[in-house]
């Protein structure tokens, strides 16, 4: 007779395909490194095919590993649903949600999202994971977090079999320090951007590839512009703006507080500037939902109705 293949191996299988090693996935599961090498070694011959192959100081997955990890996170997916299902029908109003979103939304949005949710559903448990918007979108429809939290415009696409409810319309805002000689700008948008400093974030980050998206539309191509610096958090470039290094887009949301206060205005324009900027709930097209996630999907969308 096979052998059942442990649930608890492919937890461990998954932890050192995330780490990409067996000592970093062995220190975060706070066990020894030979007693992982074991059980994935156990794995392996229960399903008959090696899952690793080491090249250098790397180790890769083989095309077996490949396909074990694609099944893998859906079965475990499965034993959440059914652990969490099942506390449910227990208790009520219980339950388990994993979210997903993009750190601009999670340092400014999610905090009172999920605070106002915990206080009406004070037994639930929340886990929110921090990834850029692609990545957001690839742990949604692997199942791997129930919901997720994402930027969207309208130059970017939405991955296939992703449902969207739009939550938030933001703006963006080109602004500058308010005693920096460009608060007195008096010009097109166009022209600033080609004189002035810019300030961004990371290529990679949600943030700075939307930005890019952005001087795009605006017609303008890398030899236009100039990057300054680059950081990787918003707070980091409100400081570097406020420090007059340079200008800078933003979120209107994340700058209300620096725009009431004076530390940051808006540079003045010859032409009108108010592109939107939205934030979507997001979930995979037919999944299961527990009652537990049913409800914090329609506590968001009714708490953020937009119109």
């Amino acid at each position: 007779m096979d052998i059942p293949i442990n649930l608890h191996q492919l937890q461990l299988f998954c932890c050192v395909v995330e780490h990409g090693s067996y000592s970093q996935a062995a220190e975060s599961l706070i066990m020894t490194q030979p007693a992982l090498s074991l059980q994935i070694k156990s794995l392996e011959t229960k399903l008959g095919a090696k899952l690793f192959v080491r090249k250098g100081n790397k180790i890769e997955l083989t095309e077996a590993g490949k396909l074990v990890d694609r099944y893998a996170s859906s079965l475990l997916s499965l034993d959440k649903q059914l652990r969490s299902s099942v506390e449910e029908l227990i208790s009520g109003e219980a339950g388990h949600i994993a979210i997903g979103s993009n750190r601009p939304i999670g340092r400014y949005l999610l905090p009172n999202f999920t605070l106002n949710f915990m206080q009406r559903f004070p037994t639930v448990e929340l886990t929110t994971t921090y990834v850029d918007t692609d990545q957001v979108y690839r742990y949604v429809l692997d199942e791997k977090v129930n919901v997720g939290f994402v930027t969207w415009s309208k130059e970017q696409a939405t991955p296939s079999k992703i449902i969207k409810h739009l939550i938030l319309r933001d703006y963006w805002s080109l602004v500058c320090a308010a005693d920096s000689p460009w608060a007195a700008w008096q010009g097109s948008i166009q022209d600033v951007l080609r004189k002035a400093p810019l300030i961004g974030s990371l290529p990679k980050t949600t943030h700075g590839k939307m930005i890019n998206l952005e001087l795009r539309r605006l017609g303008l191509d890398s030899n236009d512009y100039r990057f300054n610096l680059r950081l990787d958090d918003i707070e980091s470039i409100k400081m570097a703006v406020i420090s007059q290094l340079g200008i800078a887009f933003l979120p209107r949301t994340t700058i209300e507080r620096e725009l009431s206060s004076g530390e940051l205005v808006q540079v003045p324009l010859t032409d009108e500037y108010t592109p939107s900027l939205d934030y979507y709930l997001v979930v995979k097209e037919g999944i299961y939902m527990t009652p537990t996630l049913k409800n914090f999907i329609k506590f968001i969308l009714e708490t953020n109705d937009v119109k």
